[in-house]
């Protein structure tokens, strides 16, 4: 009898965990899929900021004197934004532990209390639990996130650092690298860096003409600019919550596997136990019937 129970257990347990690999696979399976949906997304926008880059470079370069407040960094932070960017849901390995970590070392040591916009569920309940109430949230975000959107996060952000209330904002968020590489890090969104590469912008060092004058089109294209680098790294961080969420479920769909083909030989051994339980029983019957 202890057999056959044993045999009925185990028999349970194959099917459990057979039912559970079903859904991991699917998991799987839609994670992939919008792991290469927000792919295409990343890499359409990639060239585009870089562009606006390279045009800011050449701008900037043609316009030293201009004293635009997004450009100009302050002489002291006593205050900084700060923009965590993680995932609504779990089941994505340490994708959002070791953003959360990564952010709680980097507040730590910034001065004064951080100015916090949160996006993504499991950063909001992390930061409610700890009793900190954040200037902002963002959850369900879309992948084709309208860029209405990207400009109502950034907005904000723009107009604290102008009017003071902040002297630096950073994006810290988790940086795709490929399918299995991802980490954790920060970037200062403001006051904006000059970025690098203005030669890259003027085609043979041509002497271009600008119409209106660079500074004005600086004026114009820094909120633009901003936008487009705060969208790209929101996919950055999308891309890494679908690669993390795709190997975390094929871990486990290979556990699962690894678990039944463990189990079914223990039930094949019970099971033949048990066989050879009752020929003996049978066998002794007979026996004591001849006797």
């Amino acid at each position: 009898m202890p057999a056959v129970l044993s045999v009925r257990v185990i028999r349970r347990k194959i099917r459990s965990i057979g039912n559970i690999k079903k859904i991991t696979r699917a998991m799987q399976m839609v994670a992939a899929s919008k792991l290469k949906k927000v792919q295409e997304r990343l890499m359409a926008i990639r060239p585009y900021a870089d562009q606006i880059a390279r045009l800011m470079a050449s701008l900037t370069e043609r316009a030293p004197g201009l004293d635009d407040p997004y450009l100009r960094p302050r002489p002291e932070v006593r205050r900084v934004a700060a923009v965590i960017i993680a995932a609504d849901k779990g089941l994505c390995g340490s994708y959002n532990a070791n953003l959360l970590r990564y952010a709680q070392r980097f507040l730590a040591g910034q001065p004064g209390n951080p100015h916090l916009t949160l996006i993504g569920r499991k950063a909001v309940d992390a930061y409610r639990r700890a009793g900190i109430v954040p200037a902002a949230t963002h959850v369900q975000v879309p992948i084709e996130v309208p860029f209405a959107d990207i400009r109502a996060m950034v907005g904000p952000l723009m107009e604290a650092y102008r009017t003071g209330a902040v002297d630096a904002v950073y994006l810290l968020f988790t940086r795709y690298v490929n399918a299995v590489t991802f980490q954790p890090g920060e970037v200062r969104f403001l006051p904006v860096a000059a970025p690098a590469g203005a030669d890259a912008a003027d085609p043979a060092g041509a002497d271009l003409i600008f119409e209106p004058p660079p500074a004005e089109i600086l004026t114009r294209l820094i909120p633009r600019y901003l936008e487009v680098a705060f969208h790209r790294y929101l996919l950055e961080s999308m891309s890494s919550e679908y690669a993390a969420r795709m190997n975390a479920m094929r871990n486990a769909t290979d556990n699962a596997t690894e678990m039944i083909d463990s189990l079914t030989l223990t039930y094949n051994k019970a099971r033949q136990a048990g066989i050879t339980k009752e020929l003996l029983d049978i066998v002794g019957g007979a026996e004591a019937l001849k006797g």
